[in-house]
């Protein structure tokens, strides 16, 4: 779950036992909005939070284009289920298994995933998509997909299992990312080009970066690299990577690396993808930065799929990113690169001026379709991090908790169950001075009566740590609370930042009139 500005386009919710629903007007949709706010929208987005009818805890998600049930669909996957972290591949499918929602074993579970795809709407490329989600508890995992067709997206469908249902009251949002928040776009459809962005606005709020792009590297696959306000020195940018590669989980410590795309020895029209997050980019602070990314080839075979948290070791805004490929001189003709600022509108924002133990969200509104809480702090114990206790309505019982958590840390992949609140988690006081941790929680229908609340999240403890996460709260009550504490502590140190966003908001516009930055 990263932070990216999105506008939501329509929302289908079952209202009988449906084996799949099919969003068949996105074109016409996207044009709809495109003029009446001005843009040329390029990413599309999936939000979902569904049951199944099948009697099991977890069920496979699966996704389709455009109507096509052709064997042109492709993906690398990174699973944590209980105790056991997995990968796998699959070379050519009938459609693209996104992350599990939960099945019938268990009352009230309602599991999804958020997915995007970058540039949707070309005609020349294969279409690329990433996912992360899971199914509570039971399975926690991310994806990264392909359709090997170049047309425009114009229809999505989502099937449940087998045959099987999605049942009654299951949620489907279908949305783009919001180009009124477009810094800059970078592309060139004939020539090859590595993107700078060198005109970025300062203010509250973080950067995201969307790209869909292939390296002229002599390579199937490429990194990805970062240049921040021309520090070049690989040794400044250290990270932590958690990944599935070619069918095998992996964990690794990086330098200067952000993400993975496609090569050029790859398959004609194969692109990769990747979505990256630098949070409160203008802050005094170590900036933080996280990523998911991934590409599928069939040759080799390779694929990829990762998720990265890191940080730029020296305490100064961003003013300046450009993004180069490792092995490669630039990114191949028909690469897209979109840089967003979002400057937050949100429910509340807390920024601290002095030590806090607890962060209280209280009162919040009811007319919103999903909250997303951003993160963005460091602890005072110490240690190296520290995990936070995030609860419900003042609910602080670990047992009324349940979660899947896998994370990366060194080379060590890590999958576990358990009953408890906390997410991991945040830097703490005796990691690098001002290097701050943290992520994004997307909490879909706390509003709604009729089942538990499900909470997907990436977060990173700065280059230390990087951890997904599938979780319920054992509770059918609206959220109406959220507060947020340390495991250790005592207390979030000055500098952090808090915000809660309501983003899916059903009346139609978000909570924000949105601005174009030039």
């Amino acid at each position: 779950m990263l932070n990216l500005p999105i506008k939501i386009l329509d929302k289908i919710v079952s209202v009988a036992d449906d084996e799949q629903i099919t969003f068949s007007n996105i074109d016409t949709l996207v044009a709809q909005w495109d003029a009446m706010a001005k843009v040329t929208s390029r990413h599309l987005v999936l939000f979902i939070n569904a049951r199944s009818i099948d009697v099991s805890d977890s069920i496979t998600n699966f996704l389709r284009f455009n109507g096509s049930a052709a064997m042109d669909y492709r993906y690398e996957r990174l699973s944590g289920v209980f105790n056991v972290d997995s990968a796998g591949r699959v070379d050519g499918a009938n459609a693209i298994n996104l992350p599990p929602i939960c099945g019938a074993n268990n009352a009230n579970l309602f599991g999804g995933s958020m997915v995007l795809i970058p540039h949707a709407f070309n005609t020349t490329n294969h279409k690329t998509v990433l996912a992360l989600g899971g199914s509570c508890e039971f399975a926690v995992e991310a994806v990264a997909g392909r359709w090997a067709q170049a047309a425009a997206i114009t229809s999505v469908t989502l099937l449940e299992g087998v045959g099987d249902d999605y049942v009654v009251g299951s949620e489907f949002l279908l949305g783009v990312v919001d180009e009124r928040y477009l810094v800059e776009e970078i592309e060139d459809a004939a020539a090859d080009f590595s993107p700078t962005f060198d005109n970025i606005p300062q203010g509250d709020g973080d950067l995201a970066v969307v790209a869909f792009a292939r390296s002229d590297a002599g390579a199937v696959d490429d990194e990805v690299l970062h240049i921040i306000n021309d520090d070049d020195t690989a040794g400044n940018y250290p990270a932590q990577q958690l990944a599935a590669i070619d069918g095998a989980t992996n964990a690794v410590n990086l330098n200067q690396e952000v993400g993975i795309v496609s090569g050029d020895n790859a398959t004609a029209l194969v692109f990769g993808a990747l979505a990256g997050v630098y949070s409160q980019f203008t802050k005094q602070n170590q900036p933080h930065f996280l990523t998911q990314s991934g590409y599928h080839e069939n040759t080799g075979p390779t694929g990829e799929v990762r998720v990265m948290s890191g940080r730029k070791s020296a305490v100064e805004p961003i003013n300046k990113l450009a993004l180069i490929p490792q092995q490669g001189t630039d990114f191949k003709a028909g690469s897209l690169f979109s840089l967003y600022r979002i400057p937050k509108r949100v429910i509340d924002r807390q920024v601290l001026t002095e030590d806090a133990a607890t962060i209280t969200f209280d009162n919040i509104p009811q007319y919103y379709d999903a909250l997303i809480l951003h993160i963005y702090a460091r602890s005072d114990w110490a240690a190296a991090d520290d995990p936070v206790n995030v609860s419900f309505n003042n609910d602080l019982v670990d047992g009324n908790y349940r979660q899947q958590t896998m994370y990366g840390n060194g080379a060590a992949v890590t999958a576990f169950r358990t009953n408890v609140r906390r997410i991991y988690g945040v830097t703490a006081a005796t990691w690098a001075d001002m290097a701050f941790g943290g992520g994004s929680l997307l909490f879909p229908k706390y509003a709604s009566n009729d089942r538990y609340k499900n909470r997907i999240c990436l977060v990173g403890e700065s280059d230390r740590l990087v951890s997904i996460h599938s979780s319920r709260w054992l509770n059918t009550d609206p959220v109406t609370r959220i507060d947020l504490t340390l495991f250790a502590g005592p207390n979030f140190l000055p500098g952090s930042v808090f915000e809660l966003e309501g983003v899916l908001r059903k009346e139609g516009l978000p909570a924000s009139a949105g601005m174009r930055w030039g």
